[in-house]
């Protein structure tokens, strides 16, 4: 898919939005993952970092400046959203983040209006999802996605497992059905 791009401009403060994967630097999405907000996960290493954005469609959330001097404006990163995607089907939305003394301006609700336009681009999108344990995100995510909890639909239920209990799994010996020999 083509890299996708929104401007805002607010309190005379201008803002881009873009799926563009080289203008996001590592470093920063490094200290998102560990930003206690983001508590569902944690930093990797800088190069398990490179992998999460080569493999996902990143919605970078930067703050634009005209710097003197330079040849072009100076983005500066202060927010992120991440779609897990095939690109045709299915999108697994994680990792939304804005840096603390931004919010209140409504970045927030436009990074989410701007990961909508990518995923009703996804031309048989037939999910959507995330988990949040917030009821405020709930409801954040009702309004602007229409979602539900997953139990909801169609009889399905949304499951999970961490690594530490495919491990466990794994350590079992299968059970085929058959008797030894």
């Amino acid at each position: 898919m083509d890299h996708q791009e929104w401007t805002r401009t607010i309190k005379n403060r201008n803002f881009l939005v873009s799926t563009q994967k080289d203008l996001l630097p590592v470093s920063f999405v490094q200290r998102v993952l560990d930003d206690p907000d983001v508590f569902w996960t944690t930093a990797s290493s800088e190069a398990a970092t490179k992998t999460i954005i080569e493999n996902s469609c990143v919605l970078g959330l930067y703050e634009v400046h005209d710097a003197e001097g330079s040849p072009g404006p100076t983005r500066t990163p202060i927010g992120m959203a991440r779609l897990i995607t095939d690109y045709v089907s299915f999108a697994y939305l994680t990792d939304v983040f804005l840096v603390q003394k931004h919010r209140g301006l409504g970045l927030g609700n436009w990074v989410i209006h701007c990961v909508r336009d990518v995923a009703l681009r996804i031309p048989d999108l037939r999910w959507l999802m995330l988990m949040t344990g917030s009821e405020a995100a709930q409801r954040l995510y009702q309004r602007e996605f229409g979602m539900s909890p997953l139990a909801e639909h169609d009889h399905l239920v949304a499951m999970g497992a961490r690594k530490v209990a495919l491990q466990a799994v794994g350590s079992r010996a299968p059970n085929t059905g058959e008797t030894g020999a």
